[in-house]
């Protein structure tokens, strides 16, 4: 199992969740904020299957708005293993 970390800005933090809600990935969204530009971000963590971070990030990587500069990128995704998953 992986769980996928992705920043993304907030303007596409709807139609991001959207696409992976319709998809059946479950999501926690945690609002963040930027150091440096200081502007609003939220933060998604996503538990999946090894199997699925590929088709996970292709989905993020969709629904994000496209880049008016080579410089500002709208997503940063970190995909981390999990040792252990257990719902209480």
């Amino acid at each position: 199992m992986k769980m996928i970390i992705c920043i993304i800005q907030d303007s596409d933090k709807d139609e991001v969740t959207e696409a992976l809600n319709d998809e059946g990935y479950r999501i926690t969204v945690l609002p963040s904020k930027g150091a440096f530009f200081r502007r609003g971000n939220a933060t998604l963590m996503i538990g999946v299957d090894d199997k699925k971070v590929d088709q996970v990030v292709s989905l993020i990587k969709e629904n994000t708005s496209k880049n008016d500069s080579p410089d500002l990128k709208r997503a940063t995704l970190f995909v981390i293993n999990v040792d252990r998953f257990e719902q209480v």
